[in-house]
């Protein structure tokens, strides 16, 4: 079976023009377009986070329309541009959403594997975020079924990824994570986004992996001052045989300019 993660989207209002990501509803629905015609179909699509630019309700109604076109079923992971009210006011029929609080975390059961999302938002924090109540609520997901494979899903990711803009974001909690994460062997993948490029670690015994914006993105060099294209895209991470794979697609290519 294959999970789809999608992430960094940045939905918003018309108009808004973002330099880093000129357009982002047409490379979203060729994203979803792809999975939808891949030869194994998705089980689900996990998005993890920055759904939208500025979390307004007016966003999340474009972000609703456009999803609403995918027949796999989507789940929701807030990010840092996020606001879980209004996220929520406007998915109210997606009930995990509703499942914990104030923060938004759920688990998603398959036979076989499960899928954990943490919310690693807070405020108008850039860096993540993870509370003693959010920690102690995974650890008791997570020892619930140990035997059964698991992902966890959240938006920014606990280990370093050699940007330095992203490494010197503060994030409260990470090592109280890594234990959790140690404790559990299960975890076979922690997936996130917010560096809007795809990355792999080894990280507190499992791999640690972040997936590329749907849309083209500017993306700093870890070790110079200058900017880059990454073309947009997806992960696909596949279980079989008690382990998860995963498989990189690029959706849309790195603009020429600026300008279009």
């Amino acid at each position: 079976m294959i999970v789809a993660q999608i992430t960094d989207m940045h939905v918003r209002r018309r108009g808004l023009m973002l330099h880093h990501m000129p357009h982002v509803k047409r490379p979203l629905r060729r994203a979803l377009a792809a999975i939808a015609d891949w030869s194994e179909r998705p089980a689900c699509i996990v998005a993890t986070g920055d759904l939208t630019q500025s979390g307004t309700p007016e966003e999340y109604r474009t972000l609703r329309e456009i999803l609403r076109e995918s027949e796999i079923p989507v789940f929701l992971v807030p990010g840092n541009h996020d606001r879980r009210d209004a996220l929520r006011a406007g998915f109210r029929d997606h009930i995990y959403l509703h499942e914990f609080g104030p923060a938004i975390q759920y688990a998603i059961e398959f036979s076989h594997l499960r899928v954990i999302a943490l919310d690693t938002s807070e405020g108008s924090r850039r860096g993540g975020f993870l509370d003693t109540q959010r920690l102690n609520w995974l650890s008791e997901r997570l020892r619930e079924r140990p035997q059964t494979p698991t992902i966890l899903a959240m938006h920014h990711p606990p280990f370093p990824t050699g940007v330095r803009n992203f490494d010197g974001q503060e994030f409260e909690g990470r090592h109280a994570l890594g234990a959790v994460v140690r404790d559990h062997p299960q975890i076979r993948r922690v997936i996130c986004g917010h560096v809007h490029q795809p990355l792999v670690r080894s990280w507190c015994g499992t791999l640690g992996v972040t997936a590329p914006s749907t849309a083209p993105t500017l993306v700093l060099h870890p070790r110079a001052p200058g900017l880059a294209w990454e073309p947009g895209g997806f992960l696909l991470h596949r279980y079989e045989n008690g382990d998860v794979s995963t498989k990189v697609v690029r959706t849309a290519a790195a603009p020429v300019s600026l300008i279009a």
